[in-house]
């Protein structure tokens, strides 16, 4: 057996060129420090009620996790619905705020712009609260977001950069209330090339939905079959909106009436909605053309396989003619 190895460096050197740089994800962590004057309910972010007016100060320890020496940038942004449907604090998406009471960005705010941890090294990042005058219903929410900082010299064409987000729920008042859904419009939409619905869905209200999945149809007018169903999981921040993407998995646009259906469920809410769009002549033939993932052209791509396919038959006829080589020696 011991003969054979020397077949394993010729195998691992013709599968050399595929190379990819990149760094460990994970290069620093971040965990909220417990204010026995404004405790949270929850012990991974904050989630606060205090009084109107009142003034408080939370701290976050932030540890580098590395041996070198890393930048962190730190923002605090309020808590928006991205297109796929996640709640997201990064501030890099735009939404539809919708009835705000109040923007948690102006009464939360982050005493530091950009600092640097040595090797394991830890420091505490306060954020500073003062709350509006006036009692509020429901809940406002943010989130402080702490992005390491891209390094300007990197190896290969991979960088990762590691980020945290840490909730900020503020409220005065214990009262619960429901989110409130509504469908505003559809229309056609291209993205990355892919042809795809968006469909201008509003929480209007200051609650979280979370934990719910949407179920959606479209059907052509005067078609009972659907063109396009999917279940997706879902979550809305407060008073938030999104042109929520619906990909048509390779279809292509055909020119035509269409109703969507949207229904949002989970255990408390049970929500649902109807809307018609139109996609014309010009819109379909402009995004069809444009379209890269339309089913009726992977046939094109086949060679890619029959390439495949031909490079893994030509290792496998080298390895079998060189363990012929080393079976005649041993005879």
């Amino acid at each position: 057996m011991k003969k054979w190895f020397w077949i394993l460096p010729f195998f691992f050197l013709l599968m050399g060129n595929l190379n990819i740089y990149g760094e460990s994800l994970q290069s620093f962590d971040a965990q909220i420090q417990v204010n026995e004057s404004t405790p949270s309910t929850n012990d991974n972010y904050f989630d606060l009620q205090l009084k109107p007016g009142q003034e408080s100060t939370l701290n976050v320890l932030v540890t580098n996790l590395k041996e070198t020496e890393i930048t962190i940038i730190p923002s605090f942004n309020r808590a928006k619905t991205n297109q796929l449907g996640v709640v997201e604090y990064s501030g890099r998406n735009q939404d539809r705020p919708n009835n705000l009471p109040i923007d948690i960005e102006k009464i939360v705010s982050v005493d530091k712009q950009k600092f640097t941890l040595a090797g394991h090294e830890q420091k505490k990042i306060p954020l500073t609260i003062k709350m509006p005058e006036k009692d509020f219903d429901g809940v406002i929410a943010g989130g402080l977001y702490l992005q390491e900082e891209p390094k300007k010299d990197i190896q290969g064409n991979i960088q990762h950069v590691f980020s945290r987000e840490i909730a900020v729920l503020l409220k005065t008042q214990l009262n619960k209330i429901q989110p409130n859904l509504e469908l505003k419009k559809a229309a056609p939409t291209q993205i990355n090339q892919r042809n795809a619905i968006k469909a201008t869905l509003e929480n209007t209200d200051a609650a979280y939905l979370s934990s719910a999945r949407i179920h959606y149809e479209i059907k052509k007018e005067q078609q009972q079959t659907p063109v396009l169903t999917g279940t997706q999981p879902i979550s809305f921040a407060p008073n938030s909106g999104t042109d929520y993407l619906i990909f048509l998995e390779g279809k292509e646009f055909e020119p035509g009436t269409y109703q969507l259906m949207t229904n949002v469920k989970n255990k408390e809410i049970n929500w649902q909605q109807k809307i018609n769009f139109t996609i014309s002549q010009k819109t379909a033939a402009t995004y069809n053309e444009q379209n890269i993932s339309t089913t009726k052209d992977e046939p094109q791509n086949n060679w890619l396989l029959w390439l495949a396919g031909g490079i893994i038959f030509a290792l496998v006829l080298i390895i079998v003619f060189l363990l012929y080589i080393v079976k005649k020696k041993k005879r």
